[in-house]
């Protein structure tokens, strides 16, 4: 049932962002997906603060740590109210691109992170306003609407720091 449920998951991690704003996912789905991703981005931007030596993509990355552990902290407290569980393990999809963003040599690095970041805002914003407008729980569907702003403007820095390279 576990390995199940992952492969589902992944499915659904993998699949086009705008089918988040469609699909009407479970209180427990959103969550698991949620987590993922903020776990993707903190250890994605851990690993740009050890591999780049561009003080515009460290600056960037120590904010989506900054950011991303306080959208883990109010997904936790929302996901309490709600009684669904918050995943201590990141999807296999987000894992597979961790890995892969680790294997890149350090000239490639910086381009290579910040691709990864512009898919994984956009996944995750999609995520995000999809489960605010078609979410089934109260506390999940403000965080919801909450975090959105925030992943935007993250969005909108990425899309700066690449016009910048």
């Amino acid at each position: 049932m576990k390995i199940l449920y992952g492969v589902v998951m992944a499915a659904m991690v993998s699949a086009a962002p705008a089918a988040y704003a469609q699909e009407k996912m479970t209180a427990q789905e959103f969550t698991a997906m949620a987590a993922s991703s903020d776990m993707f981005e903190i250890e994605s931007s851990r690993l740009a603060l050890k591999k780049s030596s561009n003080t515009s993509i460290q600056g960037f990355a120590q904010q989506m740590i900054n950011d991303h552990t306080k959208a883990t902290q109010n997904l936790k407290a929302a996901a309490s109210q709600a009684e669904v569980t918050v995943s201590a393990e990141m999807m296999p999809k987000h894992a597979a691109d961790l890995q892969a963003l680790d294997g890149t040599a350090e000239a490639n690095f910086d381009t290579a992170y910040i691709e990864a970041q512009e898919k994984a805002h956009d996944e995750a914003l999609a995520l995000m306003t999809g489960y605010a407008e078609n979410g089934d729980n109260e506390a999940l569907v403000a965080h919801a609407k909450t975090t959105a702003p925030v992943i935007k403007m993250h969005a909108e820095h990425v899309e700066k720091l690449e016009g910048g390279m």
